[in-house]
Formats: C-alpha cells, sequence, structure tokens
C-alpha cells in the first residue's frame, strides 16, 4: 500500500512537501545496514584497502538517497515543483492544464506532459466485492490525491500571473548528479581493491 508522506509547514510561504512513505522507509533501512556495512568494514579493516572498499556501502546509500528519498512533488502557493533525480521542474499553477495519472503524475501544461518520479499512479489490488467474489479494483495513491486535492482548492491569487512573468522553470540537479558520480567511481575504486 502506498502512503503520503506530506510536511505541511507552518510558515506561509513554506510548500507542501509530498512523496511516498514507502520509499522513505526504503531508504532508512537500505541506509541502516549500509551504515552498519560500512562501520564493519572501518573497524576491521582501517587500511587505505578498507577505505577504498568502504566505497560501496557509500555508493548504495547515494543511489538509494537520490533515487527514492531526495525526489519529491513540492506544493507551493503559485507553483508545483517536480524534483525528479535528474532534474527539477517548476511549473505555475496557472501554467497547469491538467493532469496524467494512469502510469504515474503527469502535470499537463500547453507545452508537454511533465512526469515526477515519486509518485505512481493508480494501481490495482485485489478485492472482494459486495457478492464476495475476488475481483481487481483500482488502488488509488493518497499522494496523487493530494497533489489532486490541492490544485482544486486553488484561488485567485494562487492562480494569478501578471504578464506572465512566471513561467516554466527547468534546472538539473547538479548536487545530486555529482554526488552519484563521485560515490559511483568510489565504489568502482572498492570494487577493484576486494581480494579476488
Amino acid at each position: 500500500m502506498v502512503n503520503s508522506e506530506i510536511d505541511r509547514n507552518s510558515g506561509n510561504n513554506q510548500p507542501t512537501i509530498v512523496r511516498t512513505t514507502s520509499s522513505t522507509v526504503l531508504f532508512i533501512v537500505i541506509a541502516g545496514l549500509c551504515v552498519i556495512g560500512l562501520g564493519s568494514i572501518i573497524v576491521g579493516d582501517f587500511t587505505t584497502r578498507g577505505l577504498a572498499v568502504a566505497g560501496i556501502p557509500v555508493a548504495i546509500i547515494t543511489v538509494v538517497y537520490a533515487l527514492y528519498r531526495f525526489p519529491r512533488v513540492e506544493l507551493g502557493h503559485k507553483e508545483i515543483a517536480l524534483i525528479n533525480p535528474m532534474q527539477s521542474v517548476q511549473i505555475p499553477w496557472n501554467l497547469v492544464d491538467g493532469f496524467d495519472i494512469h502510469f504515474g503524475l503527469g502535470v499537463r501544461t500547453h507545452q508537454k506532459v511533465y512526469s515526477s518520479w515519486p509518485l505512481a499512479g493508480r494501481g490495482k489490488k485485489m478485492e472482494k466485492d459486495e457478492h464476495g467474489i475476488r475481483r481487481l479494483m483500482d488502488n488509488p495513491n493518497p499522494a496523487v490525491d493530494t497533489v489532486l486535492e490541492r490544485y482544486s482548492g486553488l484561488c485567485d491569487e494562487e492562480l494569478a500571473n501578471p504578464r506572465g512573468e512566471r513561467t516554466i522553470t527547468i534546472t538539473w540537479n547538479f548536487g545530486i548528479i555529482a554526488a552519484l558520480v563521485g560515490a559511483i567511481i568510489w565504489a568502482g575504486i572498492g570494487f577493484a581493491a576486494l581480494p579476488s
């Protein structure tokens, strides 16, 4: 079952952050296991070879963070931001034409549909119907529903864009990309340092 992790900040200008709870749990479990492994490597072999091998659990933590914990959707006062692993897209609310939720959350604009990495669409689950027969039924995603509810409750001020000043902005997440590249290179050195 997919739940949403929603952070409603007390400040009026702070965005509401939406991501799946399962992604947070997955990151915490894998990070905990990797930290234990990292600790045992450092305690058991605190040499140059041991430090090189320590890059393997660091790379695993970094990859899981970049793919499951970092991605999110931010519901701001005047825009929705899709924070994906490689790129972030900020879309003003007035430029949102609708949403595609068949395979995952997609924000439809006049230019194209921008996909959100962290929010999967509606899935299916087996349930008994009113006659006791097991059937495949829709399994709504509460995180996607949160985005749709926010969009349906927008006020005129949030939809305003005087003189068309706010536009769709796409930026590369260079910090995450650099961390991934560095961790993968360190893990490659670690694999080379393992005894054959």
